[in-house]
Protein backbone atom coordinates (compact mmCIF):
# COMPACT_ATOMS: atom_id res chain seq x y z
CA UNK A 1 0.00 0.00 0.00
CA UNK A 2 1.26 3.64 -0.60
CA UNK A 3 0.89 6.27 1.87
CA UNK A 4 1.35 10.38 1.67
CA UNK A 5 1.52 11.98 4.96
CA UNK A 6 -0.62 15.02 5.76
CA UNK A 7 0.93 17.64 7.34
CA UNK A 8 -1.27 20.14 9.41
CA UNK A 9 1.58 22.66 9.19
CA UNK A 10 1.02 26.15 8.52
CA UNK A 11 4.02 26.94 6.62
CA UNK A 12 2.43 24.80 3.80
CA UNK A 13 -0.59 27.28 3.52
CA UNK A 14 0.71 30.21 4.23
CA UNK A 15 4.65 30.55 1.80
CA UNK A 16 4.05 30.68 -1.36
CA UNK A 17 6.66 28.25 -2.55
CA UNK A 18 4.90 25.32 -1.29
CA UNK A 19 1.29 26.93 -2.51
CA UNK A 20 2.49 26.63 -5.97
CA UNK A 21 4.69 23.59 -6.14
CA UNK A 22 2.40 20.63 -7.66
CA UNK A 23 4.14 18.31 -4.57
CA UNK A 24 2.12 19.83 -1.93
CA UNK A 25 -1.97 19.25 -2.56
CA UNK A 26 -4.34 20.96 0.11
CA UNK A 27 -6.84 18.97 1.97
CA UNK A 28 -9.65 20.15 3.94
CA UNK A 29 -12.41 16.66 3.82
CA UNK A 30 -14.44 16.39 6.94
CA UNK A 31 -11.77 14.94 9.70
CA UNK A 32 -8.58 15.10 7.46
CA UNK A 33 -7.50 18.77 7.56
CA UNK A 34 -3.55 19.97 6.17
CA UNK A 35 -1.03 19.29 3.42
CA UNK A 36 -0.45 16.18 1.59
CA UNK A 37 3.33 16.42 0.96
CA UNK A 38 3.80 13.98 -2.43
CA UNK A 39 7.73 13.93 -2.19
CA UNK A 40 7.13 11.94 0.44
CA UNK A 41 5.08 8.42 -0.63
CA UNK A 42 5.93 5.47 1.24
CA UNK A 43 4.65 1.81 0.61
CA UNK A 44 3.71 0.10 3.73
CA UNK A 45 2.46 -3.01 4.92
CA UNK A 46 -0.84 -2.16 6.31
CA UNK A 47 -0.94 -5.64 8.79
CA UNK A 48 2.37 -4.17 10.50
CA UNK A 49 1.86 -0.83 10.29
CA UNK A 50 -1.98 0.21 10.73
CA UNK A 51 -5.06 -0.85 13.12
CA UNK A 52 -7.30 -1.67 10.09
CA UNK A 53 -9.81 1.21 11.51
CA UNK A 54 -10.33 3.71 8.54
CA UNK A 55 -10.75 7.21 10.29
CA UNK A 56 -11.64 8.98 7.20
CA UNK A 57 -11.85 8.50 3.35
CA UNK A 58 -10.78 10.86 0.61
CA UNK A 59 -12.93 11.76 -2.61
CA UNK A 60 -12.16 10.12 -5.85
CA UNK A 61 -11.43 13.73 -7.20
CA UNK A 62 -8.76 14.35 -4.49
CA UNK A 63 -7.66 10.85 -4.89
CA UNK A 64 -7.64 11.16 -8.48
CA UNK A 65 -5.81 14.73 -8.07
CA UNK A 66 -2.56 12.89 -6.49
CA UNK A 67 -2.47 10.00 -8.27
CA UNK A 68 -2.44 11.96 -11.35
CA UNK A 69 0.79 14.43 -9.70
CA UNK A 70 2.56 11.29 -8.12
CA UNK A 71 2.52 9.47 -11.61
CA UNK A 72 4.72 11.94 -12.96
CA UNK A 73 7.61 11.28 -10.87
CA UNK A 74 7.66 7.48 -11.49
Amino acid sequence: MLVVPISTSDKYRTQEKYAKSPLFIRIDNGKIHGTALLQHVRAVDPTKRSDGEVVATLSQQEISSISTKVQQFF
